[in-house]
C-alpha cells in the first residue's frame, strides 16, 4: 500500500462511521449494505435511518459525546446498529467478550466507566451475579425476543429498558461530526501479566485497519464480505465491516465459525472476501475433501496466520489467495502479503508504508541484523493511526512506548527484503481460540478458592500450534491438608472463567519454582511442559461448554 502525505490527509476525515454512512445513504441509498446470514439485506439508507432512531433512544438516556457505552451482544445486526449509533452521538463504544463473567466481567465494566450497557438477555444474569461489584452502570438496554425475568429482586439497582422501544425513538437530526483524532472505541486486549487493558482507539486507527484491507484486497462495491468472527473484536468490526461500508459493499453476518459449514455459507451468499484467525484455516483444511472445493466465489482470505505447512495446498484446493499479516489492536495490522505477490511460507508480509516495523534486541532495544531474532517493534508515520494509550493505565502506556517504539511483546525476525516472520510470544500471555488470555486473570480466579495456596498458568503448544494456538496448563499448590479432585477444580474453573480460559491441563505441585527474590520462574514450568503427573481433561473425556 503506497500512501504519501497528500493521500493521507485526503482520506483521513472519511474514516469516521458517521461520515461513511451519511455518504453512502446519499450516494447509494438502495444498495444492499447488511444482512443476517442469507436473509434479505437492508439498504444503506435503511441502515442509516435505523441508526438515527437508535441514537435518539440512547440520547434520551443521556448518552452524549465521549460517554462510554458497554456492549455485550453475540454476533448479530444489533451489535453493528449499536456500534454505529453510539458513534453517531460522538460517544465511545466498549464492546466486551461475550464469554466473560465473574471477575473478567467486573474488571472491564468498571474500568471502562460506562454508565449505559446494551446486553443480550441471555447474559443479563451475569450482571446480577456481580451487581454489588459494578460501580458505574445505571441503565441497561436488554436485547432479546423473550420477556426479561428478574429472579433476585435487585432490578432496582439499574434502569432496565427494552431494545425495541429504544430503537423506535425519535431520530436525531444527524450524526455528530467526528474528527479522525476523536476517540471512537475502547477495546480490551490482554495485558502481559496483569488485568486486560483497554485500548483507546481513535477513528484514525479504525480507518487504518479498514484502508489497508481496501488497498491490499482492491476492495470495491462489487464485493461481499463474509463475517463470522466475533464482532466484539477489532478484526470483525474494522477489518471486515468498516472497509466494506467505506466502499459500499455488502456485509453478511453469521453467528460464529463452523468449519463444516464455512464453504457452503460462503457460496450461499456469494462472498468474495473473508477473514480467518488462529486455527480456523487448519480446521477448514481438515474437512473432508470434495471435488468442487475450488468452485467458490472467494477472491482472497485475510488469514492471520496462514499455517505454512498447509498454505500452498490450501490456496490450490480452494482456488483462493491467502493474505497473511501481523498486527494487534493497539497498532492495526502493520504488515501484509500483497495480493499479487507469490506466497512466502511463514511470512507475515512486508510493512505498510504508513508504519515502521523493526526487530530489536529485547534487552537493549538495539536494531537486530537481517534474520536476527528479537522483539517486534512498531511506530506510525502519521498521526492518530495508532492507539491513544491504555485506558486508566498511563504507566503501561509509557512502558509499551519506551525508546519511542511500541513494544509488541512478540518475537520475530525480518529478512533482508523486509519480510516479517513471527517466531513466538515474549510476553507471558496465552493464545487460545483466537483470544489472548493473561495468566494472571486465570491465577486470580484460582487463588480466590479457599483450598488453593497459589498457582501458575502457562501456555502449552497445542496440536494446532502452526496456527499460533496454545492450551492452558495450571500448576496448583494446595493449602496444607486440603484435597481437591481434578474434576472439582475443573468444574470450579468452568463456572468462573470464559470457556477459552478453562485449563485443559492441571498439575498439583508441592511448590512453585521461584527466584531468591520470590519471583515466579514460569520458564521452568514451561520447560517441564506435560509430565507424568499432569491431568488432561480431554483424556478424561471432559468437554468445555462454550
Amino acid at each position: 500500500m503506497v500512501l504519501n502525505q497528500t493521500d493521507f490527509y485526503k482520506v483521513k476525515e472519511t474514516w469516521a462511521i458517521s461520515t461513511i454512512l451519511s455518504k453512502q445513504a446519499m450516494e447509494r441509498p438502495n444498495s444492499p449494505a447488511l444482512q443476517w446470514e442469507d436473509e434479505i439485506p437492508i439498504t444503506y439508507n435503511e441502515l442509516y435511518l435505523h441508526c438515527l432512531k437508535l441514537s435518539g433512544g440512547l440520547s434520551k438516556l443521556g448518552v452524549k459525546k465521549n460517554d462510554k457505552v458497554l456492549i455485550l451482544l453475540p454476533n448479530s445486526l444489533e451489535v453493528i446498529y449499536t456500534w454505529i449509533s453510539v458513534n453517531f452521538l460522538g460517544a465511545i463504544e466498549v464492546p466486551i467478550n461475550i464469554h466473560y463473567k465473574g471477575s473478567f466481567l467486573v474488571h472491564e465494566t468498571n474500568d471502562s466507566q460506562a454508565r449505559v450497557a446494551v446486553v443480550h438477555e441471555q447474559y443479563l444474569s451475569r450482571f446480577y451475579e456481580v451487581s454489588n461489584q459494578l460501580k458505574h452502570i445505571e441503565d441497561i438496554i436488554v436485547v432479546g425476543e423473550g420477556e426479561v425475568e428478574f429472579k433476585n429482586n435487585e432490578q432496582s439497582k439499574w434502569h432496565i429498558h427494552n431494545w425495541e422501544k429504544i430503537t423506535n425513538s425519535e431520530p436525531i437530526s444527524g450524526p455528530v461530526k467526528a474528527k479522525y483524532s476523536d476517540i471512537a472505541a475502547i477495546m480490551y486486549t490482554s495485558g502481559t501479566t496483569g488485568p486486560s487493558k483497554g485500548v483507546i482507539m481513535p477513528y484514525g486507527l479504525e480507518g487504518s485497519f479498514a484502508q489497508a484491507i481496501i488497498d491490499i484486497a482492491h476492495l470495491s462495491s462489487d464485493d461481499v464480505y463474509y463475517v463470522c468472527l466475533p464482532l466484539f473484536h477489532a478484526n470483525a468490526q474494522f477489518m471486515q465491516v468498516l472497509p466494506a461500508f467505506i466502499v459500499g459493499a455488502r456485509v453478511s453476518v453469521w453467528p460464529g465459525f463452523s468449519a463444516s459449514g464455512w464453504l457452503d455459507q460462503i457460496r450461499k451468499i456469494g462472498a468474495t472476501v473473508t477473514n480467518t484467525l488462529g486455527v480456523m484455516c487448519e480446521f477448514i483444511y481438515r474437512q473432508p475433501r470434495r471435488q468442487d472445493d475450488s468452485i467458490n466465489p472467494l477472491r482472497c482470505i485475510f488469514s492471520l496466520p496462514t499455517p505454512k505447512d498447509i498454505a500452498e495446498d490450501f490456496e490450490k484446493r480452494f482456488s483462493v489467495t491467502c493474505i497473511e499479516g501481523y498486527g494487534m489492536t493497539e497498532s492495526t495490522v502493520v504488515t501484509y502479503r500483497r495480493l499479487n505477490e507469490p506466497l512466502k511460507l511463514g511470512s507475515a508480509g512486508r510493512a505498510l508504508d504508513w508504519y515502521e516495523v523493526s526487530i530489536v534486541d529485547p534487552e537493549t532495544d538495539e536494531l537486530m541484523p537481517p534474520d536476527g531474532i528479537g522483539e517486534i517493534v512498531i511506530r506510525p508515520k502519521y498521526p492518530w493511526t495508532f492507539m491513544k494509550g491504555y485506558h486508566n493505565a498511563p504507566s503501561k502506556t509509557i512502558e509499551a512506548w519506551r525508546n519511542l517504539w511500541f513494544h509488541t511483546g512478540d518475537s520475530g525476525k525480518m529478512d533482508e527484503n523486509g519480510y516479517l516472520y513471527f517466531v513466538d510470544r515474549i510476553k507471558d500471555s496465552i493464545r487460545r481460540r483466537g483470544e489472548n488470555i493473561t495468566s494472571q486473570s486465570i491465577e486470580n480466579v484460582l487463588n480466590s478458592h479457599p483450598k488453593i495456596k497459589e498457582s501458575a498458568a502457562i501456555a502449552i503448544k497445542s496440536e494446532y500450534g502452526a496456527g499460533g494456538e496454545d492450551e492452558v496448563k495450571i500448576c496448583v499448590v494446595l493449602k496444607p491438608n486440603e484435597i481437591f479432585s481434578y474434576q472439582d477444580l475443573h468444574k470450579y474453573c468452568e463456572e468462573n472463567m470464559p470457556y477459552f480460559a478453562v485449563p485443559r491441563y492441571i498439575e498439583y505441585v508441592d511448590e512453585l519454582p521461584k527466584t531468591p527474590n520470590q519471583k515466579l520462574r514460569k520458564n521452568v514450568l514451561r520447560e517441564q511442559g506435560i509430565t507424568a503427573k499432569t491431568w488432561d481433561r480431554e483424556a478424561a473425556g471432559i468437554k468445555v461448554r462454550k
